[in-house]
């Protein structure tokens, strides 16, 4: 394989790779959700600002649940770090008005036994086992989340929220990085035709 080939090869993987784990995020409600893939079963799931959220939500102070579907078929899970869980649904899932009943929806539902206390910044990381012969794909997981304004509550405050998120538009230093790429592999062969007039 000669140098352009592997630069070309070298790309290749680096575009593949970037779009395999694809960040993504959703702002409702004053909230931002936000989701990044770590690796190709680990997914970093972060909520920002819900301790001051607006509209129905306004006053909110507890998470009671928050579930993914729509990224695929998933055999096991283990929250690795953030806060903890009391009670984890089992994977398939979804969450719904009475909490993680709902039927299999290619995901995960995560259920505070006790609603946890919100803080400007929450993140979990979590680790997913993909069912037999299936893969994970978290580029654009729908989210559910369930906000309550007192532990006790049995009923969530304001709308259960039910979106698809949005794939992050690449940063300006990945297409420089590419086109710069492009271009030496464009020199080099540019070069080597020369060479051989």
């Amino acid at each position: 394989m000669n140098l352009s080939q592997k630069i070309l090869a070298a790309l290749i993987s680096a575009a593949a790779s970037c779009s395999a784990f694809a960040d993504s995020s959703l702002s409702f409600q004053d909230v931002t959700f936000s989701t990044q893939a770590v690796d190709s079963d680990t997914l970093r799931f972060t909520i920002t600002g819900a301790d001051t959220a607006g509209g129905d939500w306004l006053g909110v102070q507890y998470l009671k649940a928050f579930s993914f579907k729509d990224i695929g078929d998933i055999a096991s899970f283990a929250v690795v770090s953030g806060p903890s869980f009391a009670s984890i649904a089992e994977s398939g899932k979804e969450l719904n008005a009475k909490g993680c009943t709902g039927g299999n929806s290619g995901g995960a539902c995560f259920s505070f036994t006790q609603a946890t206390a919100l803080t400007s910044s929450m993140t979990w990381t979590i680790d997913f086992v993909a069912a037999a012969g299936q893969t994970l794909n978290f580029a654009a997981p729908h989210l559910k989340v369930d906000f309550y304004t007192s532990a006790g509550d049995k009923k969530s405050t304001g709308s259960l929220l039910s979106q698809s998120m949005v794939s992050a538009v690449p940063e300006p230093e990945t297409f420089a990085l590419l086109l710069a790429g492009l271009g030496l592999v464009g020199a080099v062969a540019r070069r080597r035709q020369n060479r051989t007039r």
